[in-house]
């Protein structure tokens, strides 16, 4: 029997997909591994609304938000999103801390200012270090016993006895 996948919509025989029991339902995938990037966008996303909560200050129902950050998404990943908020996290905040008319000209004001600094906005990825192999003589060098004067020769005799 062939089952539907739930990320691609591909048709794959019931044996062969990985299932996935979510509450009273099978689900279906082709492998267990678009299932973990499936379950891995759904956090992303969380996070970001959660972190856009974090932002305002309390939960928001308005939908309006959600229709705002549905769009940015369409342009803009989720993860750069996400980044983006964490790393202005305090500015946004203190920005939306005026008064406004009501909760949809804060939600605007918010999106607008997402909308305009995304597009500039680039997420810091763990750059990789790049080994350089340099070509360099062998030296072998061994350091001189340093030269005593007289005095300290003398110094040393005396301490001794």
């Amino acid at each position: 029997m062939l089952v539907k996948c739930r990320v691609c919509g591909n048709k794959i025989e019931r044996n062969a997909a990985y299932k996935v029991r979510n509450k009273n339902v099978n689900e279906y995938y082709c492998n267990q591994e678009e299932y973990s990037e499936k379950l891995e966008k759904i956090k992303i996303k969380d996070d970001t609304y959660g972190k856009i909560f974090d932002i305002f200050g309390r939960r928001i129902t308005n939908t309006a938000l959600f229709k705002e950050i549905s769009e940015l998404e369409s342009v803009y990943r989720y993860e750069k999103i996400y980044q983006y908020l964490c790393e202005n996290e305090k500015k946004l905040t203190n920005i939306l801390n005026k008064d406004f008319k009501n909760e949809y000209a804060q939600i605007r004001y918010f999106s607008a200012i997402l909308k305009n600094n995304l597009a500039d906005f680039k997420i810091e990825s763990s750059q990789q270090e790049k080994k350089i192999e340099i070509d360099m003589p062998t030296v072998k060098y061994a350091q001189r016993k340093k030269r005593k004067s007289l005095l300290e020769i003398e110094q040393e005799v005396e301490g001794e006895k």
